[in-house]
């Protein structure tokens, strides 16, 4: 498949109604738990140094999938737009910095209006465009990124933190995907997600146009955060992967 027939599929795939509801009701609910707990927990104040040296001096950024939460130092940055599927029903005591305004959007149908940034961050959001099958999350994936390409200028940076496993986990996930999302909808207020090994995530990103792609693990700390609960960080193999690359 060729690099403009890999951007241009956008018919495949899609986020289930049952996935953007619940992740919007999750992160709604859980605002002010979620951001104490990232505030709090070791692995994210690396995640956040890491952010913060990469998208430093970023001239227009877009934040995909924001949420209200910013994990990163937004003042070294000139203007951001914050991009979501429920920005109408964020808390009203939030307070956005001057340099930042918010847009209610789709990551897989982002808003015509915006385009021609200098660079694009997506920060642990991934893993939770699920759709009813693998491959639907996989062509959610593959959109996503098409998106991110289509909105950049040439010479814009992607950069990306997100939770990857090992292949050897990725390949258990698939096979119990379908009935563990039951059970995770049935039993659970967190949003079933599926997770990535890194090095399929790297072939998706260049061959949705990109280049220079590259990506670093990110320290793990004692803590991590699993289906929205603190648990030691030596009983998942999750790895947080920062990628970075350049539409050309």
């Amino acid at each position: 498949m060729s690099k403009r027939d890999y951007k241009g599929n956008q018919s495949e795939g899609g986020q289930t109604p049952m996935s953007a509801e619940r992740n919007s009701k999750f992160f709604l609910e859980e605002y002010k738990n979620y951001r104490a707990q990232v505030e709090s927990i070791d692995t994210y104040a690396s995640i956040s140094l890491a952010l913060s040296m990469k998208l430093q001096g970023i001239p227009r950024l877009l934040d995909i999938g924001n949420g209200g939460v910013f994990d990163y130092d937004t003042s070294k940055i000139g203007e951001i737009v914050g991009l979501d599927l429920f920005l109408d029903n964020l808390p009203s005591h939030i307070r956005l910095s001057k340099n930042i305004k918010m847009v209610q959007g789709s990551a897989l149908d982002i808003p015509k209006i915006l385009h021609d940034f200098d660079g694009v961050v997506i920060v642990m959001l991934i893993h939770h465009l699920v759709g009813k099958t693998v491959q639907d999350c996989l062509a959610n994936t593959r959109r996503l990124f098409s998106e991110t390409f289509r909105v950049l200028r040439p010479g814009g940076k992607l950069i990306i933190m997100e939770s990857c496993v090992p292949s050897w986990f990725y390949a258990f996930e698939k096979i119990v995907f379908v009935p563990a999302t039951v059970v995770i909808e049935n039993t659970m207020k967190h949003p079933a997600t599926l997770q990535y090994p890194a090095d399929l995530l790297s072939g998706i990103i260049e061959k949705a146009g990109f280049v220079e792609v590259k990506r670093e693990n990110i320290p793990k700390g004692k803590h991590v955060l699993q289906y929205g609960v603190k648990v030691p960080s030596w009983v998942t193999p999750v790895q947080p992967v920062l990628f970075s690359a350049v539409r050309p």
